[in-house]
């Protein structure tokens, strides 16, 4: 169900994302798709983010709740492709999703990027893992929409709340004072580390869900 009332009086902004990296490249090939990833904003400029996503740049596989600056994708003068849709939604429903990022932020140690179900999407199928999110699910989590699992799904559901498609430069505001550890490149040792590490608190969740 979609979150919007008849005391529609605060906006919220989905962002679909194509993002710069091979396994974004990777995910648009599989599912021919023009965008790889979504976050959902408070403010129009984009100037904060929230999603599931990798923690660093280097390490695909490691990831869980992650909040995102313009920064992230715009580095060394390059772009992305976004569209952006506005959904208005009563002040009750925006004051959930505050409560909800306020309390991914504070419990982000526990959180984790499912990657099972990145995998599973591509057969719209998913498995639910405590704790566990990918970003079309962290997305439609907030906005309290159900059994929506391919971003492309999502996008054609809110086509009619689109209000930009084009260059994320051209719009964003950059917070150059944001602490962001997602260019902090790890070594291949501890790329290794995260990814069985990922895997192994996903397969344990699982195992004892």
């Amino acid at each position: 169900m979609m979150p919007i009332s008849a005391s529609k009086n605060k906006d919220v902004y989905v962002v679909f994302l194509t993002t710069n990296t091979n396994m974004g490249k990777l995910i648009r090939f599989f599912t021919r798709n023009c965008y790889n990833h979504v976050a959902l904003a408070f403010h129009s400029d984009l100037r904060e983010m929230y999603s599931f996503a990798r923690y660093h740049v280097n390490s695909p596989i490691s990831g869980g709740f992650v909040v995102e600056y313009p920064e992230r994708y715009l580095k060394d003068n390059k772009d992305v492709t976004i569209k952006v849709c506005k959904v208005s939604v009563s002040k009750e429903e925006y004051d959930r999703m505050k409560e909800a990022i306020k309390y991914f932020r504070e419990h982000r140690d526990i959180m984790l990027y499912n990657t099972i179900n990145a995998v599973l999407s591509v057969m719209n199928k998913s498995l639910k893992i405590k704790n566990s999110f990918t970003c079309i699910e962290f997305v439609t989590y907030l906005l309290n929409i159900r059994n929506v699992l391919a971003i492309k799904d999502l996008e054609n559901m809110l086509e009619a709340y689109l209000i930009y498609q084009g260059s994320m430069k051209a719009i964003a505001k950059c917070n150059t004072a944001a602490e962001d550890d997602y260019f902090e490149r790890r070594r291949w040792s501890g790329v290794i580390y995260d990814t069985f590490s990922h895997f192994g608190k996903i397969i344990l969740r699982v195992a004892y869900h």
